[in-house]
């Protein structure tokens, strides 16, 4: 191996924590978006961001262009790539991207090591929270940014979900967990005899100031552990993987007793395969492990979880993005 291959590992494996600092800033400074109508000088770059020094600029500019987020021309401009694209207003990442390399999570990432030591979540209580939620009541940033990215993510995955299952067969489908309710809502301009109910608990539904609108769509706070409503298509997208699996066997009973007789419920969660594992996925199973004490699944995972929970799968999908169907067994 080259001496530069060799260094260029260290910084794959040891300098991540950089990489989303550097990145923070350019979300939070929207410098993506700033390329979009063409090249720009890194000076002027830095007197629409506010920065003090221009060279300070360049080199973040810099950093980023081995990366393929920038590309660098000779006179001092930089100009924006694919990469860039998607994380501008013209992509669909911008929201996502910009939830994930908080300044939260990299504080909560830094007991990390402890987590894993000791087997127990130690993220909130690190920064003096009972729980991950408390933050959405504290800091009005963070639960703009949290609810934007759920926005993005949504958004992102709408479109790759067009013909993946039919709900036209249904009469009325629940969101369970849908805090601004665009998943639902946005399924519901595909099924035109469907009606929605976007159902999540008061604290999620009330803090955001984006819910989806649609006329067949109602918005309904509740408690989940406690019951739900009525119908004969319930959906989870990301909701099951906040859980243990004790607490995912109690929503899953909770549902059973609402559930309409060849009802369904449609999982959009991840499913880990150990013969290709992505990146995301992994990663994401380590945030709900330091933030929610969650965790993401195998398909032997799911499929015991179900079992031990009355229900069986009736159809699944690997990919992206990944689902289950199950019903009552």
């Amino acid at each position: 191996m080259e001496c530069s291959e060799s260094l260029e590992l260290v910084d794959k494996f040891a300098c991540g924590h950089i990489l989303s600092r550097m990145f923070n800033v350019v979300m939070k400074h929207s410098i993506c978006d700033l390329l979009e109508d063409g090249p720009k000088h890194y000076s002027e770059i830095s007197k629409i961001i506010g920065f003090k020094d221009d060279s300070f600029c360049y080199r973040l500019m810099r950093y980023f262009v081995p990366r393929k987020l920038f590309n660098e021309n000779q006179d001092g401009t930089f100009s924006k790539t694919p990469y860039s694209t998607e994380f501008s207003n013209n992509g669909t990442l911008k929201k996502l991207a910009k939830f994930h390399c908080n300044s939260f999570h990299t504080k909560l990432s830094q007991v990390l090591p402890e987590t894993l030591e000791l087997g127990e979540n130690q993220g909130p209580s690190s920064l003096g929270l009972s729980s991950y939620w408390e933050q959405l009541g504290n800091n009005e940033i963070f639960k703009n940014e949290f609810n934007d990215g759920m926005i993005g993510y949504t958004t992102h995955i709408l479109k790759f979900l067009k013909g993946k299952f039919d709900l036209s067969k249904f009469e009325t489908v629940v969101d369970i967990g849908g805090a601004h309710g665009f998943l639902i809502g946005g399924l519901l301009d595909t099924f035109p005899n469907v009606n929605g109910i976007n159902f999540d608990t008061e604290m999620f539904i009330n803090s955001t100031n984006e819910k989806y609108q649609h006329p067949r769509l109602k918005h309904v706070s509740g408690d989940f552990f406690k019951s739900v409503p009525e119908a004969d298509c319930y959906l989870m997208k990301l909701i099951l993987r906040c859980f243990s699996d004790d607490k995912c066997r109690e929503i899953l009973k909770i549902i059973s007793k609402s559930m309409k007789p060849n009802g369904k419920i449609i999982i959009l969660d991840i499913i880990l395969d150990s013969s290709n594992y992505l990146k995301f996925d992994t990663y994401l199973d380590i945030l709900m492990m330091e933030t929610v004490d969650g965790k993401q699944r195998s398909l032997c995972e799911w499929i015991k979880l179900f079992e031990t929970s009355g229900f069986k799968i009736d159809k699944y999908e690997s990919g992206s993005p990944n689902y289950l169907i199950i019903s009552k067994e």
